[in-house]
C-alpha cells in the first residue's frame, strides 16, 4: 500500500501547475454493483460488493477541479447453475443447484474533472485505470443447509491492467461531506485472443460518501 500512495502522488504532482493550486484531502468509501457486459455473458448477473480509498482534489477554478483518486475496488459477477440442465435432463432451468460468486479485487487509480452546475451539484467524468490484485470464487451448493460441497479458490491477478471510462455526479451534502454516484464501464477487451472477436468488459455502478478533511 505504501507503493501505491507513493504512485498515486507521484502521478498527481504531475499534472501542470498542481502543487501551485488549493488542494483538499478525502477519505470515501461505498457500494459497487458489478459484472461483465458483452460477448458470452449470458446468465451473469450483478453483485454488490464495495470500494474505499483517498482522494485529493485540485481547484484550478470556482467551477473546474481535478480529482484523482486511489481505491480498493471489489467488482465482479455472480451467476446461477441448473446442474440437471447441464448434465441433459428434464429440468427447465428453474432449479438453482449452485451460486457461483466471481470477486475480482482491483487496485483502481480513477483521473476525475468536475465541472460545478451550481453550488452544490458537478458533472464527472474521467479515464479510470484498475490493476487486478486477485480473483476469488466461490461456488455454494443451493441444495445443502451447511457448507458441504461448497468450494473457494483463489487466483492471483499479476495486476493486469484494466482501463475503462467513469461518469457520474458530486451533489455536496455539507462543507466536508458529499455523495458520488457514479457509472464506469471497462474498455479493453477481457477476451483477446479468442475466435469469434469475443468482447466483453468490466461494468459498475458505485455510490461513494466523501469525507472531505478541512483546509
Amino acid at each position: 500500500m505504501k507503493v501505491w500512495c507513493t504512485v498515486f502522488f507521484v502521478m498527481l504532482m504531475s499534472f501542470p501547475g498542481a502543487t501551485a493550486q488549493e488542494t483538499r484531502l478525502g477519505v470515501k468509501a461505498g457500494p459497487n454493483y458489478s459484472s461483465i457486459v458483452g460477448d458470452l455473458t449470458e446468465g451473469l448477473k450483478f453483485r454488490f460488493s464495495g470500494h474505499a480509498g483517498i482522494f485529493l482534489e485540485v481547484d484550478y477554478s470556482d467551477n473546474f477541479k481535478l480529482r484523482p483518486e486511489l481505491l480498493y475496488s471489489s467488482q465482479g459477477f455472480q451467476f446461477s447453475t441448473d446442474l440437471a440442465a447441464i448434465q441433459g435432463g428434464s429440468a427447465t432451468g428453474n432449479d438453482e443447484d449452485f451460486r457461483t460468486n466471481v470477486q475480482l479485487n482491483f487496485i483502481t487509480v480513477p483521473i476525475i474533472a468536475q465541472f460545478a452546475l451550481n453550488d452544490r451539484v458537478s458533472v464527472e467524468f474521467g479515464p479510470q485505470f484498475g490493476f487486478l490484485l486477485n480473483q476469488v470464487t466461490k461456488v455454494k451448493n443451493l441444495d445443502q443447509a451447511n457448507d458441504q460441497g461448497n468450494r473457494r479458490t483463489s487466483l492471483s491477478g499479476d495486476f493486469q491492467l484494466d482501463y475503462g471510462a467513469a461518469v457520474g455526479l458530486g451533489i455536496a451534502l455539507t462543507d466536508q461531506l458529499s455523495l458520488s454516484p457514479r457509472f464506469y464501464i471497462g474498455l479493453r477487451n477481457r477476451l483477446n485472443g479468442l475466435p469469434g472477436n469475443a468482447q466483453n468488459y468490466n461494468a459498475a455502478l458505485q455510490l461513494s460518501l466523501n469525507y472531505h478533511f478541512r483546509r
